[in-house]
């Protein structure tokens, strides 16, 4: 994982040379375009397209005007951008959960103990807390999910317990990132760490970005500098509006018109014994695989595009996955925030700490307790409801599939890092597309195992995987 290339690596150095083809111009370039955009009126003319495009992904329009507000905010007054960003979540917070007070309570209290944790952390740099902070923290996560198990079901502890960790659940990785954040003052930087805990351009339970400490070295510093991030917001907002669109054409084009069955859909009919041709299971695999890229492409573009126009210059979460020539590099590309969480908090803890006389097994040590440990604990726990209503032997049997996932996934990451390079072929063909032809496949059939883990056993999937290959058992 050490080994990942960033986002402006590989593939760029491969077209250098190559003529561009852009279908959204290099707006961001043009001095004309960006002294404009430095003015009161090109200020309120950014602001105007980016709440056009914005609409698109925001129907509601009060939930709109939500999001706007802080950024016209951020805008005009970029001395406060700070103190905005940091105060527009608690109040966005406050006001949703405003008719649920335990609810409103509840995340109040987690946002308080993310403060606290933070303190303790920089306060007392060389306790076992302060030494390893996000250890602690994780195991105390795990120990409240254990204890809400233990409650009596409808009593109020039980309640109260369930619902501190469905709140903690959509912090928790926020907060990590936050004490891994050494160098920061907490007296004059808290208002940045509470900008990361949950950013007012939105996330998922990954951070986008990561982390105050990467907010920081993203900022923008002068009024160009805004300017110039805000017009590359705006076109990454246009293209996944573009994308989205696209994928609007491509389902009606796919499965209401050839009527070409998704992956689901596919494991289903073969789960319950309807016949599924051998063409078509392929079919809704290949299609699933790049369904997928573009789902979480326009998902990630849309925050990253609200992040830039907040002032930080943000890497894109996917960045041109189709371009990857081994394994690493594309889980580096497709989800790059879940791939730098993986990265922060457990390959680099354990690349440093465990097995520093064994180059390969320190890899190797460090890439499971990556891509197998903190995958798997990732997605567990932010299941959380599972445990809560099947219990926490049901729900890890409900997760075999998605363990046997994360175990195949590791041992490609494993060999794609250890295995010795050779001269790269000079040949488009070798150089190339095999290359990106042999990744893809690795993914496309990998991705059996994603296919509703939580619905059918590892052994219907195993089924549907053979059957690919026309072995049926």
């Amino acid at each position: 994982m050490s080994r990942m290339v960033t986002q402006t690596g590989s593939a760029s150095t491969r077209a250098k040379g190559l003529p561009e083809f852009r279908l959204i111009p290099r707006i961001e370039t043009i001095p004309a375009i960006v002294s404009f955009a430095q003015t009161a009126i090109g200020k309120i003319v950014l602001l105007a397209a980016f709440g056009l495009g914005l609409r698109y992904f925001i129907p509601d329009f009060p939930s709109l005007l939500t999001l706007l507000l802080p950024l016209a905010l951020i805008t005009f007054l970029t001395e406060y951008r700070r103190f905005v960003l940091a105060i527009s979540p608690i109040a966005i917070v406050v006001m949703q959960t405003v008719s649920d007070p335990i609810q409103l309570g509840l995340a109040l209290t987690v946002i308080a103990l993310g403060i606290f944790l933070y303190w303790c952390a920089m306060r007392w740099p060389h306790a076992r807390f302060g030494q390893r902070p996000v250890l602690f923290l994780l195991t105390g996560f795990v120990a409240l999910i254990l204890l809400a198990r233990a409650a009596q079901p409808r009593s109020l502890p039980y309640i109260i317990l369930w619902g501190l960790v469905g709140a903690l659940a959509t912090y928790v990785w926020f907060i990590a990132y936050a004490l891994t954040d050494k160098n920061s003052k907490p007296r004059s930087e808290l208002t940045l760490e509470l900008t990361a805990f949950r950013p007012l351009w939105g996330s998922t339970a990954t951070p986008f970005p990561k982390g105050a400490a990467y907010l920081r070295r993203i900022e923008a510093k002068t009024p160009e500098q805004l300017a110039i991030f805000q017009l590359k917001g705006l076109k990454l907002l246009a293209w996944a509006i573009l994308l989205a669109l696209f994928q609007i054409l491509w389902n009606k084009f796919f499965h209401d018109y050839l009527l070409l069955p998704t992956s689901e859909q596919a494991l289903a009919m073969s789960v319950h014994g309807t016949p599924v041709a051998w063409n078509l299971r392929w079919e809704s695999l290949i299609l699933a695989f790049f369904e997928l890229i573009l789902s979480i492409s326009i998902m990630g573009h849309r925050i990253i595009a609200c992040c830039r126009f907040a002032g930080f210059n943000a890497l894109r979460n996917t960045y041109r996955p189709l371009s990857s020539i081994t394994i690493a590099e594309f889980f580096n590309r497709f989800y790059y925030y879940f791939k730098e969480l993986l990265v922060d908090l457990f390959f680099y803890p354990a690349f440093l700490r465990y097995w520093k006389g064994h180059k390969r097994l320190r890899m190797v040590f460090a890439t499971f307790a990556a891509a197998f440990f903190g995958n798997g604990f990732y997605h567990f726990t932010r299941d959380w409801q599972i445990i809560r209503d099947v219990g926490l032997w049901k729900a890890l049997a409900n997760y075999q599939t998605m363990i046997f996932y994360n175990a195949v996934l590791t041992a490609g990451l494993c060999i794609s890092q250890l295995r010795k390079r050779k001269p790269r072929p000079t040949g488009i063909f070798r150089g190339l597309i095999l290359p990106v032809f042999g990744v893809g496949v690795f993914y496309c059939l990998l991705s059996v195992f994603e296919i509703s883990e939580r619905v059918y056993p590892l052994g219907e999937h195993l089924r549907f995987f053979a059957s690919l290959f026309l072995i049926h058992f």
